[in-house]
């Protein structure tokens, strides 16, 4: 009885290792003095180019460290580009509320260092050309003149959906 019990801890926890090692690769934004995320993971991409689906959205997860004592109110800004232009995207109110999006029962405000993680569902326009498109996740402290508290690029391919 006992060695079955430790059997399944042990399933458990490479079941858990395993999860937290599946991240997608990421580099720093233009301006590199900006903190990196801990973790990124857009849905279940491990290597990029990242395929986002038109139509859909996409489940980002940022895991992210507070720069400062008391933060209670984080923003989130996409920023887009493709062939070398910038393509605005503007996220809605509640998805760039990054304190009413994270995740594990974590709440605002956060201390510094306490890690947090961020979740934004990213919705991909029917019109977005299928062409390779640079993101750039930035969550930023609005209390403090939009500091930087997290910055990260990855490259994704937009896709069609095949029905």
């Amino acid at each position: 009885m006992a060695s079955q019990q430790n059997l399944i801890k042990v399933a458990v926890l490479m079941t858990v290792l395993t999860i937290a090692n599946a991240s997608t690769p990421f580099r720093h934004c233009a301006d590199s003095s900006n903190p990196l995320p801990l973790m990124v993971q857009i849905d279940n991409c491990e290597q990029l180019p990242c395929d986002v689906w038109k139509s859909m959205e996409s489940k980002i997860i940022v895991q992210f460290v507070a720069t400062r004592n008391a933060m209670a109110k984080l923003n989130a800004r996409v920023q887009l580009t493709s062939l070398g232009m910038n393509i605005p995207y503007e996220l809605e109110a509640q998805r760039s509320n990054v304190c009413a999006n994270l995740m594990y029962g974590a709440y605002c405000p956060l201390d510094a260092g306490e890690d947090a993680t961020y979740q934004l569902m990213l919705p991909v326009a029917n019109n977005q050309p299928e062409v390779p498109t640079r993101l750039e996740l930035t969550l930023y402290d609005a209390e403090r003149a939009d500091q930087v508290v997290a910055c990260f690029l990855a490259d994704m391919r937009v896709r069609k959906p095949s029905h």
